[in-house]
């Protein structure tokens, strides 16, 4: 996880980034201030706990009345599981089609498979 620790993409225009799960709270807002943006969450271990740790344990963070928790800014994700991967590509604020799977994959603490 330790290599996986880069941003992907960022698009300004739908404020969004692609990024993988092994990059720290302070490399991850470091990263994105190149882009003049940022990802607004900071729990109190920012500078040690990583995206894939926060989006794992569904994590708060001090901003959060200001952007939301993990879960309000993680709009899709990657899931490695023991029999294949599972890949959410949801690149719009809110689903109204059928079950959200991302709320089985935040706060799941790894017991689904291993985000990436």
């Amino acid at each position: 996880m330790q290599l996986m620790n880069h941003v992907r993409e960022v698009n300004r225009e739908s404020m969004t980034a692609v990024v993988e799960c092994g990059i720290n709270g302070r490399e991850l807002e470091r990263e994105l201030e190149r882009y003049g943006v940022c990802c607004g969450h900071e729990p109190d271990s920012v500078e040690f706990s990583t995206l894939g740790g926060w989006i794992s344990t569904k994590a708060s963070g001090m901003r959060k009345n200001e952007y939301g928790n993990i879960e309000d800014i993680v709009l899709g994700a990657t899931l490695v599981t023991p029999t294949g991967t599972y890949f959410n590509d949801r690149r719009a604020p809110r689903v109204s089609t059928g079950p959200d799977f991302m709320n089985l994959i935040i706060g799941s603490e790894g017991t689904f498979g291993i985000l990436t």
